[in-house]
């Protein structure tokens, strides 16, 4: 097995290191409460997802009154709107198996670690319930930096965090948001994760044909470094 020549490895958050569990409620059901159907309230949250991703809304209240407000509905059920996303987004997240230990093993190995993610204001308490911080040596959220993958200076901001050049970096993530063509963008080399739950399972044949890596497990990249 050949072995890749990098000193970083900088890993995407949601479907490679995590992934959520949603609770039972569904989008259907607050659309119900709203007196709409689930397409034009999904439409109507995916118009803010940008924004909430680049910082430019801080809570999900804040989004909840936008959405509100351009469907023409009353503001006070901003707080259960709110409530409902942090419940199905963010209120059961766990870690793959064996994704402590792997990142304990590069660390001991001398590699440098990274998170990027395009994520929004729910997400820093997660990472930090979660104890990442602790675990890498660099944490990058798309909303607390204002840029989002795939647009390279979030990639070249990992680096510098490092201490290394982008062509020095592994990027190992599960390929939303073009976050792959990305990477190889920067500069970096590129692994996607195909593991149940994350982008490249649930959406087979969307990604890039010159990445240096598929793995069926996060926990694989191991046997590359």
């Amino acid at each position: 097995m050949q072995k890749l020549d990098v000193k970083g490895v900088i890993f995407d958050l949601w479907g490679t290191l995590v992934y959520n569990i949603p609770q039972a409620t569904s989008l259907g059901s607050l659309s119900d409460r709203l007196n709409l159907t689930p397409e034009t309230l999904w439409r109507a949250w995916r118009k803010y997802a940008e924004p909430a991703l680049r910082g430019e809304i801080k809570s999900g209240e804040e989004r909840a009154r936008l959405v509100l407000a351009e469907l023409g509905l009353p503001l006070e059920g901003a707080p259960w709107m709110a409530q409902y996303e942090r419940e199905n987004r963010s209120s059961d997240v766990h870690f793959y198996p064996g994704v402590p230990e792997m990142l304990a093993e590069l660390r001991q190995r001398g590699y440098k670690t990274c998170l990027v993610s395009n994520t929004n204001y729910l997400s820093r308490a997660v990472v930090d319930r979660l104890q990442i911080p602790d675990k890498l040596d660099e944490v990058i959220l798309s909303c607390e930096v204002g840029m989002i993958k795939p647009e390279v200076a979030i990639y070249q901001l990992a680096a510098k965090g490092l201490g290394l050049e982008t062509t020095e970096c592994l990027f190992v993530g599960d390929g939303g948001d073009n976050e792959l063509d990305g990477a190889l963008a920067a500069g970096c080399k590129a692994a996607v994760v195909q593991q149940e739950r994350g982008f490249a399972y649930r959406n087979p044949g969307h990604v890039p044909t010159n990445i240096q890596m598929e793995l069926p497990n996060v926990i694989d990249v191991l046997s590359y470094l």
